[in-house]
């Protein structure tokens, strides 16, 4: 009778120490990756995509030659007919017209790029700086490029309708429009990991350890 009591007490513990180790294991695989594991992870994708879009954005500027990245931007902002007419006729004359076509092109990769290169970017950054406000909001402006992404899409889908047919007001006027709203969002991201990597800096300099 006691070997079976004694047997039955060794079960249930050996059973309650197997339940907690089992426990133990399962909240590790259920914990959220810390500080420095998420900064470990983000660092060579930001690096890489960062350096590819720089890359990418030298090597189509090279190719599009003479076609100039002012150029191409004063045709997204044209906002009359009568001015993007004028800019397609002086593209046509000065042999730039079918390295325009080529630029709407190139547009759409360098739209993958350069949304995943700020997005890594705001949560990168903002979490060196180990501060909770812009942790959060380093996450935030990674789902507002996004926006950006769909306003060049849209816009650039505009431009070339623009560039193949007859030109339209409507597709002036979005492609205008559009172009404001994704300059300004990636101005203010771009703004937003300027300001995280000055926080970061200024704490490094204070003797911070973050």
């Amino acid at each position: 009778m006691r070997q079976k009591k004694y047997c039955a007490s060794f079960l249930s513990q050996h059973h309650f120490i197997y339940l907690n180790g089992l426990k133990d294991k399962i909240g590790i695989l259920m914990e959220p990756p810390s500080w420095s594991a998420r900064i470990s992870r983000l660092r060579p994708l930001f690096w890489f995509f960062f350096l590819l879009t720089i890359g990418y954005m030298i090597w189509v500027r090279n190719y599009l030659a003479p076609l100039s990245s002012d150029e191409i931007v004063q045709f997204e902002i044209a906002k009359t007919v009568n001015k993007a007419q004028s800019i397609i006729d002086n593209w046509k004359v000065t042999g730039k017209y079918e390295q325009g076509l080529k630029s709407t092109y190139f547009a759409y990769v360098f739209m993958v790029l350069y949304t995943l290169a700020i997005a890594l970017g705001c949560r990168f950054i903002s979490l060196c700086t180990g501060n909770e406000i812009m942790i959060k909001g380093g996450k935030g402006f990674a789902w507002l490029i996004g926006v950006a992404t769909l306003s060049d899409l849209v816009e650039n889908i505009s431009l070339s309708r623009t560039l193949h047919g007859t030109i339209s007001q409507w597709d002036v006027t979005l492609a205008y429009n559009l172009a404001r709203v994704k300059f300004s969002i990636v101005i203010v991201c771009l703004l937003f990991i300027l300001a995280c990597a000055l926080y970061w800096v200024i704490g490094k300099l204070a003797g911070e350890e973050k």
